[in-house]
């Protein structure tokens, strides 16, 4: 469905932030990226969504994507209106491209139907909780009924019950909606315990060090951490983030 090749992205002169990046997404499945802080995540998310320039290369699959993308930002709150109601922050995507009102109602009703959120859409945002606000976020992204979906970090703001929550709803929101997923995570269980396969970045100039297959079959349970075979691919993952992060982990 995507493919990265040879990314390169240079700010300033000489300030590289990613070098040579080459992976494949492919069509409705669920990838995480992993890597250390300020490493170009999400700017390579940016570029793919053309917020933003490639310097050289090129990602081939995005331009036939324009439109069809749902963006979970980091940062979600700061990214929804205070001003407006939870509804009317989800069906802002469909005002702005035109949508009759009756055609945003049967959306925001089809989406409410199917995740069940467990609040009142008509409340303001500044009255939400973090985790009521990430649902408002999320469903923004699906009222445009997107192929591809991007989360960057959702869930760093919420506490752990939410967190766990909120795993589970993105893996059956994926799976119900027929999604391909690329998902930024900085907690590496959680990468691996969501995706098809962890593609590794190294620190700055950034490339891919490793893309690890998650060969764990689904639906994924929580028991699922307590598994030798979930053990064993952690142990792995680490060993490769060891050489992502400059060999600083004590894994002897």
């Amino acid at each position: 469905m995507i493919s990265f090749n040879h990314v390169r992205r240079v700010f300033g002169k000489n300030c590289v932030i990613l070098d040579d990046v080459h992976f494949n997404v492919e069509e409705k499945s669920f990838v995480t990226l992993f890597g250390p802080n300020g490493c170009g995540k999400t700017t390579l998310m940016n570029m793919l969504c053309g917020t933003d320039h490639l310097t050289a290369g090129r990602i081939d699959g995005a331009e036939a994507l324009q439109g069809q993308i749902g963006f979970v930002f980091q940062d979600y709150r700061r990214t929804l209106l205070p001003w407006r109601s939870g509804a009317d922050n989800i069906l802002l995507p469909l005002q702005l491209r035109g949508f009759s009102a009756d055609a945003q109602r049967q959306r925001l009703d089809d989406l409410v139907r199917r995740l069940q959120p467990d609040f009142d859409l008509k409340q303001k945002i500044y009255t939400l909780s973090g985790g009521q606000a990430q649902m408002v976020s999320l469903m923004r992204a699906l009222i445009i009924q997107p192929r591809l979906l991007i989360l960057d970090e959702p869930f760093s703001a919420l506490d752990y019950a939410r967190t766990l929550s909120f795993r589970q709803l993105v893996m059956d929101i994926a799976r119900d909606f027929g999604l391909t997923v690329l998902f930024i995570s900085h907690d590496l269980e959680e990468a691996l315990y969501l995706g098809d396969k962890v593609v590794f970045l190294t620190q700055k100039p950034t490339r891919v060090a490793e893309i690890l297959p998650v060969p764990i079959p689904r639906p994924r349970q929580l028991t699922l951490f307590g598994s030798s075979d979930f053990a064993a691919l952690k142990l792995r993952a680490l060993e490769i983030f060891g050489r992502c992060a400059g060999d600083v982990l004590p894994l002897r």
